[in-house]
């Protein structure tokens, strides 16, 4: 543990491959609290929580401390559907309008020519979306909440557009909430209970995660273990925690350990050491990747013996990940009360893969110095960057954000999601992890220089970009 915890690798340290603490990261990053598990020959091997829970009160966090999980909800959330085809109530293969009642997917050219099936709603190649584009949208304490099937219409209160299908469903990859609230209703149709009473007694107690509740809003006893979620430099959100009634896409209170737990259950049932909940049949079909490098739930990453599979959260305020390997019995999970964390987050993990010798998982003691592979990533940003580049810039009509320099760093301002530091690289471009949080989907930030001065192009993928019109 002591090794995993000095052992942080900065990405963009002053003097590369020179290690730093996990406290110092978290002072650097403007992160409150962190809480780790880690997942070693098939156990947990140990946990420990750092920092506060609660900026205000400086309450400690603990291994019993509750984060939300955001998206790795949904992985979680697949097992209690795969229990279902498990049991011959649902087939994978089957339209899902078979078997929803309360609400069903409305039916195009497009589904007539291929049915939205289980299959392509848990791997994401369902083509599903909400019609005004607005995909997960959380709610403060205090809102009156929508009904699921209000969600699914988009009728008030929700904040979203109705479902609807913009690909014909099977033939391609793309991330979708929607298609994960489908599954929430299909589960609460199939079951015929509450989609939070059905994961608490078929998942989250039988694999042992005891302390975790898909229950929205949170129950007022489990609130004195509630991490608090906050911005970026410390700032407490407003009502300390957002409400997220699409409980399979972002709704799971959960503690690292208790994730490692379900990380663990994978494992032994894929191998076949434990059949319940699941089959080994049904885990390997679950970790089998597809589309988009998705499983049934997880991403798969890696092959063969480095197989992995994981999943990532962002809920404002709260950001986490998880790794398990598929055939190694390793594995472990961070989750942060932070906006701005995930950097962080992915500093740990490349410490304990390196303290635990993971196979081909970022640098390991069979790689190459790590001095030499930050080398290749990173780089000071240049002065006439530094002085060039700081201004205010519009993406469309309505949204400004505002980029400007700290003695010799850059950062970017970006509305709701607070400040982030932008990483120069090597390749021309710059890092903002940040960025990850926008519509747009990309860390990834270019200047360009006309007879104007440094204008900007936000890089939205290899199929296109999205511009930043400076405006000052």
């Amino acid at each position: 543990m002591g090794r995993v915890e000095a052992g942080l690798l900065p990405v963009a340290a002053k003097k590369i491959g020179i290690t730093a603490s996990i406290n110092d990261r978290m002072r650097a990053y403007g992160v409150p609290g962190l809480s780790i598990a880690v997942i070693d020959h098939g156990r947990i091997a140990w946990a420990k929580g750092y920092g506060v829970a609660d900026m205000t009160s400086g309450r400690a966090v603990t291994t019993k401390t509750l984060f939300q999980a955001a998206s790795i909800s949904k992985p979680i959330s697949a097992m209690g559907v795969l229990l279902l085809i498990q049991r011959g109530l649902v087939g994978l293969d089957e339209n899902v309008n078979d078997k929803l009642k309360g609400w069903m997917v409305p039916e195009t050219d497009l589904t007539r020519a291929s049915p939205v099936t289980v299959r392509m709603l848990l791997n994401h190649t369902a083509g599903v979306i909400h019609d005004d584009g607005s995909g997960y949208v959380p709610y403060t304490i205090g809102d009156k909440l929508p009904t699921l099937v209000q969600i699914l219409k988009g009728e008030p209160p929700a904040r979203s557009g109705s479902i609807r299908i913009v690909s014909l469903p099977g033939k391609s990859f793309g991330y979708s909430g929607a298609g994960y609230e489908i599954l929430q209703q299909l589960v609460t149709d199939v079951s015929g209970r509450s989609f939070d009473e059905y994961m608490q007694s078929e998942v989250l107690g039988p694999i042992g995660m005891t302390s975790s509740t898909f229950a929205q809003p949170l129950p007022k006893p489990l609130l004195i273990d509630a991490a608090t979620g906050h911005y970026s430099g410390g700032m407490a959100l407003p009502g300390r925690f957002r409400v997220s009634p699409e409980l399979t896409v972002a709704g799971l209170w959960t503690t690292p350990t208790d994730i490692a737990r379900y990380v663990i259950n994978v494992q032994e049932s894929y191998a076949g050491s434990s059949e319940k909940p699941l089959s080994a049949s049904v885990a390997q079909q679950m970790l089998n990747p597809g589309l988009g490098s998705r499983g049934l739930g997880p991403a798969i990453s890696a092959t063969g013996r480095s197989a992995r599979f994981g999943h990532d959260g962002f809920n404002e305020g709260f950001e986490s990940s998880f790794v398990g390997y598929v055939h190694g019995e390793r594995g472990a999970v961070v989750m942060a009360n932070s906006g701005f964390a995930f950097m962080l987050i992915k500093e740990v993990l490349d410490s304990i893969s390196r303290v635990y010798a993971w196979p081909e998982y970022g640098v390991t003691a069979q790689q190459p110095p790590a001095a030499t592979l930050h080398q290749q990533l990173v780089m000071p940003v240049s002065t006439h960057t530094l002085v060039g580049s700081t201004g205010e810039y519009k993406i469309g009509d309505e949204l400004t954000i505002r980029i400007y320099s700290r003695g010799d760093r850059l950062f970017l301002d970006w509305p709701n999601n607070g400040i982030a530091e932008v990483f120069a690289t090597l390749s021309g471009r710059f890092f903002c992890p940040q960025l990850i949080f926008s519509d747009l989907g990309s860390p990834w930030l270019q200047f360009v220089e006309d007879h104007r001065g440094i204008t900007s192009k936000m890089l939205a993928g290899d199929d296109g970009s999205a511009e930043l019109r400076r405006v000052n």
